[in-house]
């Protein structure tokens, strides 16, 4: 309904890694499994626990224990606006995106109707208005949104590695986030300097010699298709290079059936062949095996990031009522 970020740095972790660029479907579904696994408690900045590369590369717990931090969060939300006096659903929170979730990353049935994007982009996956909240007058609304954000100028700049959020310090939204983790800039480091960190190991993982090895089947497979690209990320852009040019040179192309037509036999066959090959298990398991890499004072900001997860876990936890 309202997002206490007001300024979100560009999302790099997207993508598993830049050369996976064609694999970017971003979509995560929810496995069967246990509902959160307890992060380790012993982190260090010479040996990283599995939660801390789990925290990095947002895979393992990490989507069970972020889904139970949310929920708990719109569970003391929810509280909260209820003592200011308006309604706010309790719902549990979506499983986020789960980058070792390979068939979901690949996303083949959205590459079947949509390709790349490139010539037709699939629907926004953002949440409609609630009901609710459309439903209130302007000043029901102006007060709704004061009690959830509190006053528009109260908010706390929070450097992530990869630009500064501005996060609500006031509101319910606020009051939930410090209930988890002590104040809204801990939770604000907790979720996005992960992200930063990762975004760090993108120029390293092609190198990696599992993604190597990976890459080649890959490419074996695609010219076996008909599609010899070195990388998937070359034969989207090599597409996305068609089509930006076409304004200029073939207008005529932006309605051309046949370009549809190739975008998505390229971006199936690219998907199929990395499912094949297990291209995007490579590309994590190179991931995860490169945060021992990253210099100490990473790593035992990391350290520090898991323990307060653990403790904000604890904390959901008995909210939720597990």
């Amino acid at each position: 309904m309202h997002a206490e970020v007001t300024h979100r740095p560009p999302r790099a972790v997207c993508l598993l890694v830049a050369a996976l660029a064609g694999l970017a479907g971003c979509s995560g579904s929810e496995p069967a499994g246990p509902a959160a696994a307890r992060p380790e408690r012993t982190p260090s900045a010479g040996r990283l626990p599995a939660a801390a590369v789990d925290m990095v590369t947002r895979s393992g717990t990490w989507p069970r224990t972020q889904q139970t931090l949310d929920t708990a969060v719109n569970e003391l939300v929810h509280r909260c606006m209820k003592r200011a006096g308006f309604a706010y659903p309790a719902a549990r929170a979506p499983l986020p995106e789960a980058f070792d979730d390979a068939k979901a990353l690949v996303d083949l049935d959205r590459r079947k109707r949509y390709g790349y994007g490139i010539a037709a982009r699939p629907p926004a996956a953002g949440q409609p208005p609630a009901p609710y909240y459309t439903g209130l007058d302007e000043d029901r609304r102006r007060r709704f949104d004061l009690a959830f954000s509190g006053p528009p100028g109260v908010k706390k700049e929070v450097e992530t590695g990869m630009g500064t959020v501005r996060v609500a310090d006031r509101g319910c939204g606020a009051e939930a986030r410090r209930r988890l983790t002590g104040d809204v800039v801990s939770w604000a480091r907790m979720y996005y300097v992960p992200q930063a960190l990762n975004g760090r190991l993108d120029a390293q993982v092609p190198r990696q010699p599992g993604y190597v090895s990976a890459l080649t089947g890959w490419r074996v497979c695609m010219t076996e298709r008909g599609h010899p690209f070195p990388t998937p990320e070359k034969a989207r852009k090599s597409l996305a290079d068609a089509y930006g040019n076409s304004g200029r040179k073939n207008a005529q192309l932006k309605a051309n059936d046949a370009f549809r037509w190739k975008e998505r036999a390229i971006a199936v066959a690219d998907g199929e062949c990395a499912l094949k090959m297990r291209l995007p298990e490579s590309a994590l398991a190179g991931r995860r095996a490169l945060v021992a890499s990253l210099p100490g004072k990473d790593r035992a900001l990391l350290a520090e990031l898991t323990r307060l997860q653990s403790a904000a876990l604890e904390r959901a936890e008995r909210v939720v009522g597990r």
